[in-house]
């Protein structure tokens, strides 16, 4: 049986878009697998990279022991307290030979030398006792009592003042340092409810020593006090 013209037309028409058909499926193939591949490629460069820097960049630096560290300026001869010091780590190679960690370890000693904010403390740096270490080695520790108990009170170790006697103002001693207050403890003889209100051992020159101690006679009328230094 023979086809008749038009339906041989119809069946090329089908065919012909059915051709189509398969070519625009090849096409969006043919662009996916290029998307993929472009994809893929740059997921492998990116991670080809990030495995180089990773290889080459240092490694962390290592937390560091903990260390004690001046929370703020101390002079010479300053009783350190708890709000003296602070626990911080740095690095290994940073810290000295002797450094303290324990803030325990320095409680109510006191400093033999200035401390800058953050500097590391360390055994040479604290004492059980007054020290004279760091000062010019021709001072000595001399005894300073005062009459004035408030006077006394607003004094801190550290603080630098001019001695005087209270007879006639005279300047037995100036710019003296106070290293540090003598407690009950310290002070011979029975205690005293104000002693460590009242005295303080001070660093000073020989001669200065010896005045003190003349000028401080316990006599009538006899006595020192102190100006504070700016």
């Amino acid at each position: 049986m023979t086809r008749s013209p038009r339906v041989s037309m119809r069946a090329s028409i089908r065919a012909a878009q059915e051709r189509g058909r398969r070519r625009d499926a090849d096409r969006r193939a043919v662009w996916r697998r290029g998307v993929l591949r472009k994809a893929l490629a740059a997921v492998l460069c990116g991670a080809a990279v990030y495995a180089a820097v990773t290889a080459l960049a240092p490694e962390p630096p290592a937390p560091g022991p903990l260390v004690l560290v001046a929370d703020h300026d101390v002079p010479v001869g300053a009783e350190l307290g708890a709000d003296s010091v602070r626990v911080t780590r740095v690095p290994e190679g940073l810290v000295p030979g002797g450094a303290l960690s324990d803030p325990a370890q320095v409680q109510g000693r006191v400093t033999t030398a200035p401390l800058r904010a953050g500097e590391i403390l360390t055994d040479l740096r604290v004492s059980a006792s007054a020290s004279l270490e760091g000062l010019d080695p021709e001072l000595v520790l001399a005894h300073l009592p005062l009459r004035d108990a408030s006077l006394a009170g607003v004094l801190q170790p550290g603080t630098r003042v001019d001695v005087l006697t209270t007879t006639d103002g005279a300047v037995l001693a100036a710019d003296v340092l106070l290293v540090r207050r003598v407690t009950d403890q310290d002070a011979a003889g029975p205690p005293r409810a104000d002693a460590d209100a009242l005295s303080f051992l001070v660093a000073v020159t020989p001669e200065q020593a010896g005045r003190l101690a003349a000028g401080g006679a316990d006599l009538p009328g006899h006595g020192l006090t102190v100006v504070i230094r700016g």
